[in-house]
């Protein structure tokens, strides 16, 4: 898709449809003569791009808005249900898969454990296309637009192959392949933690949350831990290197030293090994676990010059006891929870699918300047 030529009408309607649904997507009860003037598009082609919209079931409209005089113009909306996409979220302990809505809502879902054991990647690869099946099996398939798969580890450009992921015996594996040649949809991969921006991108549309062109520090906290920094519209990093700060004088890592930011923050190192999740571990969370957190924060924004720090994953359920705490061991940053709440993996491996067959948020990015 980012290798449209722009001056060709259809890439530009193709471009212009997922600009109306995203202006909807992010804002409330449009009409259609506000979509034009927030996009700066003319009113008949908005007009025709919104009643093709509505036509596809994808738009409907919810009502008259008030008007101080003249004709009443009609709210718009998207229709959340209109179409679905599956959302795989690899994780280090468990696998979560899910059947999202058009706003990355899960409408059913279940986890499975990342098998880690077995000898081919193929086995692990049935035992998650099962698990789709089984998500899916109420839904009608024609409905569904295509499958986002997100996994702590470095993909391919394209979104085809998982190259290498710290947690899994994985290398260059065409998981895409795999999908669409068992489950009939078009699959796309993304590393996790730039699938959680992308979807924090949304969930903050309106707030300065994200807006800052100043580099802010995005933590993806749960079974493992992961950072990347963004700088505006640009996203680096995304690896596990981050989990490996020394940040404590205790804890032994898998990687066999001790005091990585791994071995004390995270829901593995919390529950014992135990299959807990970090929203059900917050009560064992004392003053060592937030200092190391904080550690890394203060190593990590000495080199990156970073202000802000937003906590994402399943970090986004950290209570406000230990967030309060957490701030005071690092005064000098502004630490920030995510919006995106405890299903952020979930929403976040939706959103990957969504910007491929729907919104299309990372095209619009790199030609918004042409537009």
């Amino acid at each position: 898709m980012t290798d449209m030529r722009l001056s060709q009408p259809k890439a530009a309607r193709t471009i212009n449809t997922a600009r109306v649904l995203s202006a909807l997507r992010t804002g409330s009860d449009l009409s259609k003569a506000e979509i034009a003037r927030i996009l700066n598009l003319n009113k008949v082609s908005t007009g025709e791009i919104v009643d093709e919209l509505i036509s596809d079931g994808l738009v409907t409209e919810t009502g008259k808005m008030e008007s101080a005089n003249g004709r009443r113009p009609t709210c718009l909306s998207i229709v959340p249900e209109a179409r679905y996409v599956l959302s795989v979220d690899i994780g280090s302990r468990n696998t979560t898969v899910a059947l999202c809505n058009m706003l990355a809502e899960p409408v059913n879902f279940e986890r499975i454990p990342t098998n880690t054991s077995v000898k081919k990647v193929e086995e692990f690869c049935v035992e998650i296309i099962k698990s789709c099946i089984r998500v899916i099996r109420l839904a009608d398939r024609s409905r569904i637009l295509g499958a986002g798969i997100s996994v702590g580890g470095k993909v391919s450009d394209d979104g085809r192959t998982i190259i290498s992921c710290p947690y899994l015996p994985w290398k260059d594996i065409p998981i895409a392949d795999a999908f669409e040649q068992v489950l009939k949809v078009q699959t796309v991969a993304r590393n996790s933690t730039y699938a959680l921006v992308d979807a924090e991108r949304f969930a903050s549309a309106g707030t300065d949350l994200l807006s800052s062109e100043e580099p802010i520090l995005y933590i993806e906290w749960g079974d493992s831990i992961s950072m990347a920094l963004v700088c505006g519209d640009r996203v680096f990093g995304g690896a596990n290197n981050f989990a490996h700060l020394k940040a404590s004088p205790k804890g032994l890592c898998s990687c066999g030293k001790i005091g990585c930011l791994q071995a004390n923050v995270t829901a593995w190192a919390l529950s014992g090994n135990s299959d807990m999740h970090l929203k059900d571990l917050w009560s064992r969370v004392d003053d060592d676990v937030l200092q190391a957190m904080a550690n890394a924060i203060e190593m990590s924004t000495e080199v990156t010059g970073s202000d802000k720090v937003i906590i994402s994953g399943e970090g986004a359920t950290i209570t406000d006891s230990c967030l309060e705490k957490l701030r005071s061991f690092c005064p000098r940053h502004q630490v920030l929870r995510s919006m995106l709440g405890e299903k952020a993996n979930t929403m976040a491996a939706a959103e990957i699918a969504l910007d491929r067959w729907v919104y299309m948020t990372s095209v619009l990015e790199k030609v918004k300047t042409l537009l």
